[in-house]
């Protein structure tokens, strides 16, 4: 039996590895798309303050470029919110592959609890089986003895 069980043992880390792997795949998905919405933000906010120092030069200098640089900026908002909402409609798939991956790792804790328990019970009864040889060896050669 504990053959068998080790067996299914090895199968269960097998497939809570899997799990893990998706799991883990899911939220740097996630993460990948958090860390460019920040960049959008962050290139948004960089255009704005430019076209804010264009607008503030003499007439000539900056009045030309200060529309196009809101515009990029506007443009980078637009994506930043796309981003944001890619970001938060993975979080129901993230959401999912987390409690498939808690419920692998439980059954996986279940079967090791079992087969280290019927290792033991295997244990026991080998232990068992060889006192029972020794004490058999004993009792035969005190039977030898007195005859």
């Amino acid at each position: 039996m504990k053959k068998p069980l080790a067996r299914l043992l090895r199968v269960r880390e097998l497939v809570e590895d899997l799990s893990r792997r998706e799991f883990e795949s899911r939220s740097a998905e996630k993460r990948a798309l958090e860390a460019a919405a920040s960049r959008q933000r962050a290139l948004g906010s960089a255009l704005r303050n430019e076209a804010v120092d264009d607008l503030a030069q003499p007439w000539n200098a900056g009045h030309k470029t200060w529309r196009m640089k809101m515009a990029d900026a506007e443009v980078a908002g637009w994506k930043r919110g796309k981003l944001d909402a890619l970001a938060e409609a993975a979080q129901p798939e993230i959401d999912r592959a987390h409690g498939e991956l808690m419920a692998r790792r439980v059954e996986r804790r279940q079967l090791e609890i079992l087969h280290a328990a019927a290792v033991q019970a295997e244990e026991r009864e080998r232990v068992r089986q060889d006192q029972n040889r020794t004490d058999d060896w004993f009792q035969s050669r005190t039977r030898h003895r007195r005859s």
